[in-house]
């Protein structure tokens, strides 16, 4: 991560390396510990905690946008997993994904409960869960199979979890890795090579910006160029199958890009 960026006090650095650094001076330590990462990610929860629990609410103020969003997130899923998703059907076998940086479930519920049969929904904020869980549950979501449902509702940030061995076909990881510092998402990647079924997919969603990387300090979301992913990904031991840009989104967005990512 030679490039270098910005933050949200306008503080310039020369490379991620010292970005990190930085992080780490300005909560008192010198090392990368886990008080210091802690306070990284308690800030972010914190953040989202304050925010509605729509679906404008999770997007920024921007719910125009879901349709887009999941229209093209549908398009990017049946080009990894149509093959897989017909094969199933037709050996009657279950298929199960996770929902990483779930929010208040709108993934899951427009897009992953069409066509797994179980779905857990990993999110650090207590009440974007709580109302996962009534999206999802009490009130669920129209033209769903019956026999799809939401199973597991984990309250916890992508660096603390632990997927379970051998049970995803896939992981759908939507604006949430941008809250993970690079040591930590390196290792949540390397976490899932055992979670993956074989030839199961991680499709990544994330915003990106044209050089290097840019820091939001409010809610603590680093926003990563392509090439910077690229890195990422190699040091993760992930390989990218392919890759596209989201469309229709207003042009004073950050452009989003689109991931599907399998292990060598």
């Amino acid at each position: 991560m030679n490039d270098g960026g910005v933050d949200g006090h306008g503080r310039v650095y020369s490379c991620a390396e010292e970005f990190w650094e930085h992080v780490q001076a300005q909560r008192g330590r010198q090392d990368a510990s886990d008080e210091q990462q802690g306070e990284w990610y308690k800030a972010a929860v914190q953040y989202w905690d304050c925010q509605a629990a729509t679906n404008n609410g999770v997007l920024g103020g921007f719910g125009q946008v879901n349709p887009s969003d999941i229209m093209d997130s549908r398009k990017f899923l049946m080009k990894g997993l149509m093959p897989r998703i017909q094969e199933a059907k037709e050996q009657g076998r279950s298929l199960v994904a996770a929902d990483c940086g779930a929010g208040i479930g709108r993934v899951t519920g427009s897009l992953l409960l069409h066509y797994f049969d179980q779905v857990d929904l990993v999110e650090p904020s207590g009440h974007l869960l709580e109302t996962a869980k009534r999206n999802l549950v009490e009130s669920k979501p129209a033209n769903i199979p019956p026999t799809h449902r939401a199973v597991n509702f984990y309250q916890t940030g992508l660096e603390a979890f632990q997927p379970e061995q051998g049970r995803y076909d896939c992981l759908w990881i939507q604006w949430a890795i941008m809250y993970l510092t690079d040591e930590d998402a390196v290792q949540f990647f390397r976490r899932c090579a055992s979670a993956m079924r074989p030839q199961g997919v991680i499709f990544l969603k994330e915003n990106v910006c044209d050089n290097g990387f840019i820091v939001d300090s409010d809610d603590c979301s680093i926003t990563r160029s392509h090439s910077y992913f690229v890195e990422l990904f190699k040091k993760a031991g992930v390989r990218i199958a392919h890759s596209a840009l989201q469309k229709n989104f207003p042009k004073q967005l950050f452009k989003v890009r689109m991931y599907a990512l399998r292990f060598d």
